[in-house]
């Protein structure tokens, strides 16, 4: 009688990356960027997630000005740097589109080097005023874990993260925006679906950025069940991973260089 051969997963590590964003300047939010998916990579995560409109600071005003392209070649030392580390990058930029305005978007480049985008299917407030909205999700497998990608506001619609969970998501990981008011609203619906969904919920806030609005970080990652797995303690420059051994997730905090953006 033949044995099966036995499979080991790989350990698996996704990473919410809160950094301070300088309103508007690309070139600079890139080399923060770059100094975060190097950290990660010495951490080993696997999947990396950054904040909302990480590329440009959450300015919805500009985002028809600084709208992205897949080709655009300031990508070109995240993509490298994606390839060094085999790491799954999940970067937020305004999208530009063929026609109308602008998508409030996500930018995953794969681990191989390929770029595959998500395009923000729930709008919130004024957003509808900057963007027009998406209408596909996008999930990343990784080592055997499925990743439902959010964006922020996708998180108001509980059909969001159910239809991830439906497909076999495991996990849901959002890059958001939120000052002092909106946290206050947003995080009890996260975990809530952590709870709801059994799913690890991942979500990247910016740390110290200052612009239109002030972001009051803490960014965090529950356990399915709806624990807090790991969480900041406020605007810091960290990553917060959550690692999956043998069916159990442990998370950790890891500093990054303190930063403080400039308008």
């Amino acid at each position: 009688m033949q044995v099966p051969a036995v499979i080991v997963c790989p350990d698996f590590k996704i990473a919410a990356a809160q950094i301070a964003s300088v309103r508007g300047n690309i070139d600079a939010n890139v080399v923060t960027h770059a100094a975060a998916i190097q950290a990660a990579g010495e951490h080993h995560v696997s999947v990396l997630v950054f904040p909302e409109l990480s590329l440009t600071g959450y300015e919805p005003d500009l985002a028809m000005e600084l709208a992205v392209s897949e080709d655009d070649s300031r990508l070109f030392l995240l993509i490298a740097l994606s390839r060094q580390h085999q790491m799954e990058v999940v970067i937020g930029a305004p999208l530009r589109n063929l026609t109308g305005k602008p998508a409030l978007g996500a930018i995953v480049i794969t681990g191989d080097g390929a770029i595959r985008t998500y395009r923000n299917m729930h709008l919130g407030g004024s957003e509808r005023t900057y963007f027009d909205a998406g209408e596909a999700p996008l999930a990343l497998t990784v080592r055997e874990h499925t990743v439902g990608i959010a964006i922020c506001a996708d998180s108001s619609r509980d059909t969001h993260p159910k239809a991830y969970a439906d497909r076999g998501a495991a996990i849901y990981a959002t890059g958001v925006f939120l000052n002092s008011e909106w946290y206050a609203t947003d995080v009890p619906r996260l975990a809530d679906y952590a709870a709801r969904y059994r799913m690890l919920v991942v979500m990247a806030n910016h740390a110290g950025s200052v612009g239109t609005y002030t972001s009051v970080g803490r960014s965090a990652v529950w356990s399915p069940g709806g624990s807090i797995l790991v969480q900041s303690e406020g605007t810091e420059s960290a990553l917060l991973i959550a690692g999956n051994r043998d069916g159990t997730w442990r998370g950790e905090v890891a500093e990054l260089q303190n930063q403080r953006a400039t308008t």
